[in-house]
């Protein structure tokens, strides 16, 4: 209806045509098939409204529902079916909106001249004012149409503005007043009225910066609806436009003022989808949508300090994962590690904080005290077990272990609940895996989890700076003893930050439990060799040395390689060493055990088995493990000199059992701790082979060791 006061005479054409905007904005965003929309409107309009010639009434609607067609195809072809508040789809909805106006202008105006409705010499200003008018209302309808059209509740909210609303209203209250000071301005006879008509474009300019996509595509669809009926029907001091020259400057006006807010709008969208992408980049877990560890972590602390209620910190980890990616692909791990996000989001919800620290860890942080904790985290554990992920005609599945630490206010640091948390993980998945431990409830064990922990950094701390230190212990020949130096034990002692020195065993377990026993080994042998290197004459004594050797280490692939190459440079013979491995470590992978002996007696290497008597079945894989020595565990040495009803009669037939297995199959018999002249005469009398103790000689530093004999 507002296009119709635009005409005078049936000669006219309407300066603002805003449904072109509308059947266009359907026909993009609904299918082609949505311009039937278009015929339809228009022959209504002319039966009902605006009566024509019959003769030029198929010209009226072939040239909108033609037009829009074209044009519709044009965009959806370049967009791919989507339009966004971005400025290259802002200039291409420009392009399709002149490409209609072209084609309707030119089938319109051949309509108007072939009926007889206008002269042939009026065809330029027919054809300049039609493409203007569906060119305008395409740039003032379309966008808004498209906006609330496409824009989804996520584009919404990411679009949202925290502007107060005593600011809007008066700002829409400026709107209002400045259109009615450019109506007012005109009536009292000013030369220039037109000059304030720039006065509602700062405003929209603003809008575009400050506001909502909506308000801002709103008020601009209303001010140019506005503006266009005051300045085209000669209202307010305004002169209506009499020739083509007035009408097109008028109507490029008009144009601009309906476009530039609108691409000023979508700069300012595109800014701020760049700046969520790179925030959801820098917050988010680009494989599960969750929050990254540091994104977490910042989260956590502020919930952590701020917090007067019941908190519960959960760290999962998934139980033997690495096979998921070993036996099918990363491919389907990721498949898995999505499947276990989405589980964890639903038991938790989405008021707790939810993040993937890791590659199959996970971490959640939520007002619930340990019960509740508990029973949610036992729901997580069986529904990650009934998890399958079909990958190639297999169906994979996995279980996860699960650390919760509870707290009240005022809660501990985000560090020590984290360290709480994982020391119960560990402790779940020592357990066997698949289930859930608290740390409130097992104080002593996360204590205990927590010191191996700590002592594990201590390790890697003390192997990055090389404050180990090599110690000593003669092994000696029970029937024809030799030289201290010819047959001994390298033991490790490490120096903590003050310098002082400390015993190894804690720090060689936490080192084992957190995987640094290969590297460990690796040093303790590098330096050995290096120190009888620098001393050729301490290597000139040694018949044979004994290096300990972890249980991590027998499965690890490489250390085979760097061992060869290590030998092949030094200053020992291989079979100058012998390698002890413990019974427990054996045992935990007897074919990788077997196999890195095999490939370690190839070269030339002597083998001990070391802790003998405290594992299980420890006699029924001696027939196929190919080493040289059984070391006797020192427990039952020491009760040697106990009374048969102390013990001493069990530990004698203990060591009597092993001394004669290890002769049946051609080994020998090392006893450790030996600390009494007692205890080796019944040693003697039980047929030893060797043995190592206080009895004989504490260990000393390496270079101590063999200071006596190069003295």
């Amino acid at each position: 209806m507002i296009a119709v006061f635009y005409l005078r005479t049936p000669a006219d054409v309407t300066l603002f045509w805003p449904a072109s905007g509308i059947g266009f904005a359907a026909t993009v965003r609904y299918g082609l098939r949505y311009v039937l929309i278009v015929p339809i409107a228009t022959l209504l309009l002319h039966l009902a409204v605006v009566p024509v010639p019959a003769a030029f009434l198929p010209y009226s609607i072939g040239s909108n529902t033609i037009a829009t067609l074209v044009a519709a195809w044009y965009v959806r072809r370049r967009a791919g079916g989507r339009i966004h508040l971005r400025t290259s789809d802002g200039l291409l909805l420009l392009r399709g909106g002149i490409l209609l106006s072209i084609v309707s202008s030119s089938i319109g105006t051949i309509g108007m001249l072939q009926s007889g409705m206008a002269p042939a010499g009026d065809a330029p200003r027919i054809a300049l004012q039609w493409a203007f008018g569906d060119l305008l209302g395409v740039t003032c309808m379309g966008p808004l149409l498209l906006y609330l059209f496409f824009a989804d509740q996520a584009s919404r909210r990411l679009q949202r503005v925290a502007v107060s609303r005593l600011e809007m209203a008066l700002w829409a209250v400026s709107v209002v007043f400045t259109l009615a000071v450019v109506y007012m301005i005109g009536k009292l006879g000013s030369q220039y009225p037109l000059a304030l008509a720039s006065l509602p474009l700062a405003l929209l300019l603003w809008s575009a910066v400050r506001y909502p996509p909506l308000v801002t595509l709103l008020s601009t669809a209303l001010v140019i609806v506005c503006v266009s009926l005051i300045t085209g029907l000669g209202m307010g001091g305004f002169d209506r436009p009499q020739t083509l020259h007035d009408s097109m400057l008028m109507m490029v006006m008009l144009v601009v003022y309906s476009v530039t807010p609108v691409l000023l709008l979508a700069s300012r969208q595109e800014h701020a989808h760049a700046t969520a992408a790179l925030h959801q980049r820098a917050t988010r877990d680009t494989l599960t949508g969750l929050l990254n560890r540091d994104a977490f972590e910042e989260q956590a602390r502020a919930l952590i300090a701020g917090n007067k209620d019941t908190l519960t910190l959960l760290y999962a980890d998934l139980d033997h994962f690495k096979l998921v990616n070993d036996s099918a692909s990363h491919v389907a791990g990721d498949e898995m590690i999505r499947g276990v996000a989405g589980l964890v989001r639903d038991v938790f919800g989405e008021d707790a904080l939810i993040a993937r620290t890791g590659g199959d860890e996970f971490a959640v942080l939520a007002e619930m005290d340990e019960r509740t904790a508990s029973a949610r985290a036992r729901r997580l554990l069986d529904n990650i077990e009934r998890l399958r992920v079909a990958w190639q005609g297999q169906n994979l599945g996995t279980t996860a272990s699960i650390g919760l630490a509870t707290s009240q206010a005022p809660h501990p640091a985000f560090d020590e609940m984290l360290s709480q948390t994982d020391a119960a993980c560990f402790a779940a998945k020592e357990l066997g895996g698949n289930r859930s431990f608290a740390a409130a409830s097992n104080p002593d064990e996360i204590r205990q989890r927590t010191r191996a922990m700590h002592s594990a950094i201590a390790a890697r701390e003390a192997l990055d700076q090389r404050r180990f230190a090599l110690w000593c212990q003669p092994i000696v020949d029970l029937r024809n003893p030799g030289p201290p130096q010819s047959h001994f034990e390298v033991l490790t002692r490490w120096l903590d930050n003050e310098g002082k020195l400390r015993p190894p065993a804690e720090l060689v377990a936490a080192a084992e439990r957190y995987r640094l026993g290969p590297r460990l080994d690796r040093y303790v042998l590098d330096a050995t060799l290096t120190w009888l290197e620098q001393h050729p004459e301490a290597a000139a004594q040694v018949e044979q040395c004994s290096i300990n050797i972890g249980g991590t280490t027998l499965v690890d692939e490489d250390f085979g390689d760097y061992f060869a190459a290590r030998l092949r440079r030094g200053p020992l013979r291989p079979e100058q060493l012998c390698l002890e491995i413990t019974e427990t470590s054996v045992v935990r992978d007897m074919t990788r055990a077997r196999r890195f002996i095999g490939r370690m007696r190839d070269l030339g290497c002597r083998f001990a088995l070391d802790d003998f008597g405290t594992g299980f079945c420890s006699f029924g894989y001696l027939r196929d493990l190919d080493v040289d020595y059984l070391k006797i565990d020192g427990s039952f040495v020491r009760d040697l000199d106990d009374s048969r009803d102390n013990g001493g009669g069990l530990s004698e037939a203990v060591v009597r059992s092993i001394t004669e297995i290890a002769h049946v199959l051609g080994k020998r018999a090392v006893a450790e701790q030996a600390e009494t002249e007692l205890q080796l005469q019944h040693l003697r009398d039980l047929g030893v082979d060797y043995a190592q103790g206080y009895v004989f000689q504490r260990p000393k530093p390496i270079d101590e060791f063999f200071a006596g004999a190069t003295a």
